[in-house]
């Protein structure tokens, strides 16, 4: 009986031997592709009076600009990012060094003071720099690179929005504007002379531009920890804002994220993470990487659009129904060069944080997650083949500037 017990522990000690090890990962390169923190309206209230019953609510800083919350919830986020470099093994916890830490924010003053802020997070006590071009003029990285001498604003369109049908959020974000119900919101605008989302039978293009501004103008006042009866007109709370918010989603999806529009703003910033990419994975191309040494971290402190224009090239979906904002102030998309086993493949999450955790600016629990790629057959993961394909595919070489525009190091608008 002894003999057949040890017999039978020997076989089961070979089987537990023999059993195949989870291939072993290590992260070479992450690109962070993130938007700037929380903002003002781009536009004054009076903007927008004509279409509420209610006042918009007070800002502290003029149109656009990085907030006090803004800034502070970027130094947040800084912290959850660097939690996961750090598990990825990209980044050690002491400072790093900028040949294996690079931070590009645009020019614009609340991206270069999102870009100071997240570096106070990601980095604490190392006063580092980011890398920026000189003076106001547009970054082509994160703009068009035709249009980079025009001023076009963010919240500019690449093109009409195609919305056959309106959405029912349509519908609810018209009776919250002006505190009716469906079947008297004609009646009320008519009394009070104010306007109509949709103004007649043709305006369904215009109502869903104006419904995506108006939508993230009321999460944005959510975000920045407004009182209550402040946001909204007092008349919605985050759940009726996570419904409306989508009419953000569905303006991009027609105007920024669909092609060939996103090819022609994105092509750039795509051509130089793929180079980014590329460089990890020891193979040279004749773009430009975004870091000279191919390892480590790369972060670009952009916007909303970048976000949009991206997804769009690569075919990417990450919508949550938990945080239904698909470009939240903060949010960021992760691609990583990881070499498994004899391999290398490219990961792609997403750090979408909620508006209760922008509001709160609380990230612990905002998790990277994998996103949804067109022409990869694993959700999060593409091989080096799929990944170079859909570059290939959508990338408008006509549109790539192979070499990275003149920055210098930085330390930006910190109100700290």
């Amino acid at each position: 009986m002894r003999t057949a017990l040890s017999l039978l522990l020997l076989l089961a000690a070979v089987g537990v031997s023999a059993a195949p090890a989870e291939p072993v990962e290590t992260t070479r390169l992450d690109v962070v592709l993130m938007r700037h923190g929380v903002r003002s309206p781009t536009k004054p209230a009076q903007t927008y009076a004509a279409y509420a019953n209610g006042d918009w609510p007070a800002w502290p800083v003029a149109p656009g600009i990085l907030t006090p919350h803004g800034h502070e919830g970027m130094t947040a986020i800084g912290g959850r990012v660097r939690r996961l470099l750090l598990d990825d093994g990209v980044m050690a916890a002491a400072c790093p060094k900028p040949a294996s830490f690079v931070v590009i924010g645009d020019t614009t003053p609340r991206n270069r003071e999102s870009s100071a802020a997240f570096l106070d997070g990601v980095t604490p006590g190392c006063r580092g720099s980011f890398l920026a071009m000189e003076g106001s003029a547009n970054n082509a990285l994160f703009h068009f690179v035709k249009d980079a001498d025009k001023g076009k604003s963010d919240d500019d369109d690449d093109g009409a929005s195609a919305t056959p049908v309106p959405p029912p959020a349509l519908a609810e974000l018209q009776t919250l504007l002006l505190g009716c119900t469906p079947a008297d919101c004609t009646e009320v605008a008519t009394r009070g002379n104010k306007k109509l989302l949709v103004d007649g039978p043709d305006g369904l293009s215009k109502a869903m531009k104006l419904a995506g501004t108006l939508s993230e103008n009321l999460m944005l006042a959510y975000a920045e920890g407004m009182p209550v009866n402040a946001v909204a007109f007092g008349r919605a709370d985050v759940t009726v804002l996570g419904r409306l918010i989508t009419l953000h989603n569905a303006q991009f999806a027609a105007t920024k994220k669909a092609m060939p529009a996103a090819a022609n703003a994105a092509s750039n910033l795509v051509a130089h993470i793929a180079a980014s990419l590329d460089a990890a994975h020891g193979v040279k191309s004749g773009i430009a990487p975004l870091s000279a040494s191919g390892r480590g971290v790369v972060v670009l402190v952009g916007h909303d659009t970048n976000l949009a224009n991206v997804a769009g090239v690569l075919g990417l979906d990450w919508h949550d129904p938990l945080a239904p904002d698909d470009y939240p102030p903060g949010g960021a998309l992760v691609f990583s060069l990881v070499h498994r086993g004899n391999t290398d493949i490219v990961r792609i999450r997403s750090l979408m944080p909620s508006m209760d955790a922008l509001r709160s600016n609380r990230f612990d629990d905002v998790a990277a997650k994998p996103v949804r790629v067109q022409g990869c057959g694993k959700i999060g993961e593409c091989t080096i083949g799929e990944f170079d394909a859909l570059v290939r595919r959508a990338v408008d070489p006509a549109r790539v500037d192979a070499s990275l525009p003149a920055m210098v190091p930085t330390q930006g608008e910190n109100r700290k």
